[in-house]
Order: structure tokens, then sequence, then C-alpha cells
């Protein structure tokens, strides 16, 4: 297990407080740093046979948000500690289980030095999953291969069993279009679905290797499920303040490619609502790229509005 820190300020929060998409970005960071501790150098020098670069992309990411400690939960100067446990599979796979919370809550309850991610906490802490998979590019941003790294050692991992590698998962969503947290809800929308088109800005949306950031796709969502929300004509009318202060459960993303700099993306909501949950709605997201029309990423998330 390896463990960080980040106290918040601005550069991680937005009017709700601790923001998606900006966690995303420092936990895929802390998530980075593990593996690059696990295999004994920095992730920016892992290269092909041939010598090509090669990226730890993500391919799937699960989040698990209690309802007793929400994102808006966390604020400016807020001290907070990340737990990472790493498996691995085949040196091509690397799956993070991470935990984060107030320092001080973290800490007491990881007093035990557990070996795995613990079950028990994951109902009272906030919870990602991550799973990446080595791949270098072959023609830009939009054409990558998979490409397992030939300087890098993988034999500290724990195991990742294959039955438990959310590759399944994100496969079975490519052909089906689900990723299995809606089940049981039904469309808030009439059948109406929205859809957002956005241009890349290749200053704002690329990382430092060049492509198209992950944790973009999550602003790509929001700014899109906003539009849904201010058009939603079926069975739900959402306000305004339902629109602001909406937040985050529960999420699954699964990546299947990416986008060029010079290129846009569209992505289409579908919402979705639960008699049984009347604080809380669903949104099912597709993401295209212009170019060819392709899928690149499909997420599924529930989201509550505070009383």
């Amino acid at each position: 297990m390896d463990q960080y820190t980040l106290t918040l300020g601005l550069p991680h929060t937005n009017h709700r407080g601790l923001g998606e998409h900006l966690l995303m970005m420092h936990a895929g960071h802390f998530h980075w740093l593990a593996i690059a501790s696990a295999v004994g150098r920095p992730l920016s020098e892992l290269r092909t046979l041939s010598g090509g670069p090669v990226y730890a992309t993500f391919y799937f990411i699960e989040e698990h948000i209690p309802d007793g400690t929400p994102l808006e939960h966390f604020g400016l100067d807020d001290r907070l500690r990340f737990a990472v446990w790493l498996r691995g599979f085949k040196g091509i796979v690397v799956e993070g289980q991470m935990l984060f919370d107030r320092e001080e809550r973290l800490r007491a309850a990881l007093e035990g030095g557990e070996p795995r991610c613990p079950e028990r906490l994951k109902a009272a802490h906030p919870f990602i999953r991550f799973a990446n998979i080595f791949i270098t590019p072959e023609a830009g941003n939009n054409r990558l291969r998979v490409a397992p790294p030939a300087n890098a050692d993988f034999s500290g991992l724990a195991v990742l069993p294959p039955d438990e590698n959310p590759y399944h998962l994100t496969k079975q969503a490519e052909e089906s279009g689900v990723l299995g947290l809606l089940d049981g809800w039904e469309r808030a929308d009439g059948g109406a679905s929205a859809t957002r088109i956005e241009a890349i800005d290749p200053d704002r949306d690329t990382n430092g290797a060049g492509l198209v950031y992950f944790a973009n796709y999550f602003a790509f969502m929001d700014s899109a499920e906003r539009h849904a929300m201010e058009r939603c004509a079926g069975r739900r009318v959402f306000t305004r303040n339902d629109i602001a202060t909406r937040t985050v459960r529960q999420r699954r993303v699964a990546y299947y490619g990416n986008v060029g700099l010079d290129d846009s993306v569209s992505t289409e909501v579908s919402l979705f609502l639960r008699d049984d949950r009347p604080q809380a709605f669903g949104c099912r997201y597709v993401i295209r790229r212009a170019e060819d029309g392709a899928v690149i990423c499909r997420s599924e998330a529930v989201k509550v509005i505070p009383a």
C-alpha cells in the first residue's frame, strides 16, 4: 500500500467543493506514482522493445462516494490522505484500488496496515478503482496500440485474477452499451437523449504526453449532462438548483480510444429515474469522436440532488 497526502486549494475545488474531474487529475497522478514506485522507474521512461514511448492509459474507472462523505464535504485547506493498493496482470494491466478521506479519518482506519483494500472501509470512505493498460501511439492520439513496456519489472505486484479484471466489464459494455449501474431505472427524458458537441482545445485538454487527458472526459460529460438536464421534458423537470447542486455517488467509465487534437467529441446523455430514490437520477453517456463517429468512451453515473 502506498499513501499520499493533498491539501485542497483552489486548483482542486469548484463551486461545490472538491470537483470530480479535478479529483480525478490528482487521484490519477497518485495512482501513476504508485505504479512508478512499484516498477522502480518514472513512467515517462517506459519504452517498447523498439524504443517507442509507452503510456499507462486508463480503460476503466469506478467510483463509490458514500452519502456520509460526499465530494462537497471536502473544501479549501482540508488535508486529504489517499491510500493505493495495486495489482497487475501479465505486465500489461495494472489495477489500483484507492480510498481517500480527511487525513485523520483515513489514518485511523488504516492503522492495521491492510495488505489489500478492505471491503469494510468502502462504505465509510470514498473509493476509486482505476485500471490501466499500456499503449503506444501508432498514428497520433486517435490510434493507440497495446504495448507492454520492455524495461519494467512488475513481479512485485500482487496478481490481479483474470475474473476480477475490469476488462471483461469494459468489453461487455462495448457490445451492450450498458455498464450495469442503471439496471431497474426508467428513462426520465422520454427517450429523447441530448447531445453536446465540443471541440478539443489542445491547450486545455491535453496532458504532458500530448494525449487528451482522461480526466477531461469527466468535464465533457458534466457539460453535456447540464445540457441534458436543461432540456429534459420527460418525467422530471430539473430546476436550476437541481443542476447547481447535483453530486455524484457512483460512476463507471470505460474508455475505448482517444481523439485527435484537431477533432471534436459529441457526448450523448440519457437521463434515468427510480421511484424508490426520489432525490437521485442516473446518467448514461456515450462519447464519440467526430472524425469517424467511433465510440471512445461510455459511462454511467448515479447522482443525487441534496434535499
